[in-house]
């Protein structure tokens, strides 16, 4: 199923002929008849039978009922899943006032309409009707320490797979994988902390944890996943720093899935997380968009276009271009880059000038899929005579993001000579690259300051690069 079709099941106009229908039965007339298969001789008594037949093959199947108990231990089920439209029913069996709320605590946003909104005591019940899938974590708000999971699933309509480790990474993406403890958010600290003590692999994992972000949001919903709803995320570093924002990016794309709403207005996900993490999460909804799509570049940017801040939307260009040139396209479900592997500057001299920017940003990502380790020709791509001053700048940082991959964040200081014939504006847009997307991934400011005592030419430089990036 293409994401959409998940679009267009979120329509609600779809189930319009099925409301014509009751409401011509509301009406016993010749053309009523007609139109449920009688004859102008059919008699009131058949009429009714007509009617009750149809109105019976039309309405709606009554929802499954589930109970879930709070109790002196907490919920019981506390962790659930449950089909499309089941209802769910919470009930008091304490002196504790039970106020159910979807995460995060106090604000609930997480799901908005799953709010009691007022205290229950004992022996009452709060009854809630789940009509989108995803995960949802809940917790009592009134003792928010007690909390507990819900699952909507519709398995008349699955999910697509949008994996995005490649081939090779599979097998290390599964290890951390098998490290997810359902109902255990905890877990997520584990692989992180696992993930940070390789120092090779967390600089370089930004596909693998993308998926990792799907399984996190598959068990424990959007806050939960993002951590910012648990008390052991200030031991840890923001969700922007793990594997350079792919684990949150990957968190968006599946919430995407269950909630493809959200792209008509990407500023209410965005804004309910905290503020030092919101430009990766722009920066994420690119990525969602892309998916969207089905890498469809025009469209995304249009998406892109309804975030209400200019900061912000160039961030989500950001995640637009970086799925545009380097992204795979299985997860996607289609088998076209959407640009000429040749010429990838192409669509940045076409695009508008507040979206060169980022276009030229990632645009050696495009030439390295084709010209593997051609770091010299990729230099001289950004250096061309009819490419701007401005827009030189913003390839060449592109490159050194890409340099900082080549050296798994080590032995940087090998970078140099890629650059060394370059005037120094050039050469320092190209260090911010490699610092930067450095520090993005992980890399110490004190490794960084040591790798700069490093190099031949260029120290003063690159010390100059790492103190503005710090």
């Amino acid at each position: 199923m293409s994401f959409k079709t998940l679009l267009s099941r979120s329509n609600p106009f779809s189930r319009w002929p099925a409301i014509f229908t009751i409401t011509l039965l509301t009406n016993i007339s010749v053309v009523a008849l007609l139109f449920l298969g009688g004859t102008p001789d059919t008699t009131v008594e058949e009429a009714q039978q007509i009617i009750s037949g149809r109105q019976e093959a039309t309405d709606e199947v009554k929802p499954v009922i589930y109970t879930v108990l709070y109790t002196e231990e907490g919920f019981e089920p506390d962790n659930l899943e449950i089909p499309l439209n089941a209802q769910v029913n919470f009930i008091n069996e304490t002196d504790i006032p039970l106020w159910v709320g979807s995460d995060p605590h106090p604000t609930h946003t997480d799901n908005v309409a799953f709010d009691a909104h007022k205290d229950y005591a004992r022996g009452e019940t709060y009854s809630f009707t789940f009509t989108t899938t995803g995960t949802f974590s809940y917790h009592n708000h009134e003792q928010w320490i007690d909390r507990g999971f819900i699952h909507v699933v519709d398995a008349q309509n699955p999910l697509p797979d949008i994996d995005k480790s490649k081939s090779g990474d599979t097998l290390i993406r599964d290890k951390f994988l098998a490290m997810f403890i359902p109902n255990d958010p905890n877990s997520i600290f584990t692989i992180i902390d696992a993930l940070q003590a390789d120092p090779f692999l967390s600089r370089n994992c930004h596909d693998i944890a993308h998926d990792l972000g799907h399984e996190a949001y598959s068990l424990y919903g959007f806050s939960e996943a993002m951590t910012f709803n648990n008390p052991n995320h200030v031991d840890h570093p923001l969700v922007q720093y793990i594997c350079a924002g792919g684990y949150m990016h990957g968190i968006l794309e599946q919430l995407s899935l269950h909630q493809p709403e959200f792209l008509t207005q990407p500023d209410l996900i965005c804004a309910a997380v905290p503020e030092e993490d919101q430009a990766s999460c722009y920066h994420g909804v690119g990525h969602v968009f892309m998916l969207a799509y089905e890498r469809d570049t025009a469209e995304s940017i249009t998406g892109c276009r309804q975030i209400e801040y200019d900061s912000d939307m160039y961030r989500c260009f950001e995640g637009v271009r970086m799925e545009q040139f380097w992204g795979n396209t299985e997860h996607i479900g289609t088998d076209t880059l959407g640009w000429d592997l040749e010429d990838p500057l192409a669509p940045c001299i076409a695009a508008q000038t507040d979206e060169k920017p980022t276009c030229y940003l990632y645009s050696t990502f495009g030439y390295l899929r084709t010209h593997v380790k051609d770091y010299p020709g990729a230099v001289n791509l950004c250096t061309e005579s009819d490419v701007s001053a401005e827009d030189s700048k913003f390839c060449l940082k592109g490159l050194g993001i890409t340099m900082m991959s080549k050296f798994k964040g080590q032995n940087l200081e090998g970078s140099e000579v890629y650059v060394a014939e370059l005037p120094y504006e050039q050469r320092y847009a190209f260090y911010q690259g490699v610092i930067g997307y450095a520090l993005l991934s992980g890399v110490s400011s004190q490794e960084l300051t040591n790798t700069c005592g490093l190099f031949l030419t260029d120290s003063l430089l690159c010390y100059e690069v790492l103190q503005e990036s710090i």
